[in-house]
């Protein structure tokens, strides 16, 4: 499924699930435990340097592609009791091939992690006072952000999309690949997508959670 610029798709399940959602998706990616996303797709957009693939909102946490499709990590902190961002960037270009792109925590070792594929391109330890920040009503954009560094600007990404899984565990690769070719669950998955299961407007969870897709409108 091919996510268009200027027509993302969000992914709030406590607004739009209609209270049927479970696995509390909302508090993944805020340090309470592990966590992976791990997403397969192909980057279409070449414009503008900046493009978000994902960003959780309020508290401004995502990735974006930058020129020549090199990833960048935006992390909100909480340092010594003060909000703090790291914007981290890389080398490492994405071609314009399908791709793994994961994000990942380690709540043992306090890393975050993104990778392309099995390479780890971008690895963030939390220094002793930091931690990762929570938000009010947390959400998830797909294919656009607004990043205060970016001016809020929306940073309209289109890409293709034919994978989605987030977990409550750090995960591997291989292990990613397995559940989706084996189609299988464990109990750490909150929101699991194939993109084959959608209408016009919304992507069902394959997880059972009910933590529904929507596309903006």
């Amino acid at each position: 499924m091919v996510i268009k610029e200027t027509e993302p798709w969000l992914l709030w399940p406590d607004t739009t699930s209609f209270g049927i959602n479970t696995g509390k998706i909302s508090e993944v990616f805020e340090g309470v435990s592990d966590f992976t996303l791990a997403m397969r797709l192909k980057i279409l957009s070449i414009e503008p340097i900046k493009r978000t693939v994902f960003a959780k909102l309020p508290n401004y946490c995502g990735i974006d592609v930058e020129s020549n499709n090199t990833p960048l990590l935006i992390l909100k902190l909480i340092k010594a009791k003060e909000e703090v961002s790291r914007y981290i960037s890389c080398n490492y270009e994405i071609d314009t091939e399908f791709n793994w792109l994961i994000y990942r925590y380690s709540i043992s070792k306090r890393i975050v992690e993104v990778l392309v594929n099995d390479i780890i391109v971008i690895e963030y330890k939390l220094e002793d006072d930091e931690e990762l920040t929570s938000g009010v009503e947390p959400h998830i954009i797909f294919g656009a952000g607004n990043f205060p560094k970016n001016g809020f600007n929306l940073n309209y990404c289109s890409y293709d999309i034919d994978y989605l899984m987030i977990s409550k565990s750090y995960k591997q690769l291989l292990e990613i690949i397995k559940i989706k070719n084996e189609r299988s669950l464990d109990n750490t998955i909150v929101g699991l997508y194939d993109f084959e299961k959608h209408t016009e407007y919304k992507v069902y969870d394959l997880s059972e959670n009910c933590n529904f897709i929507h596309k903006i409108i």
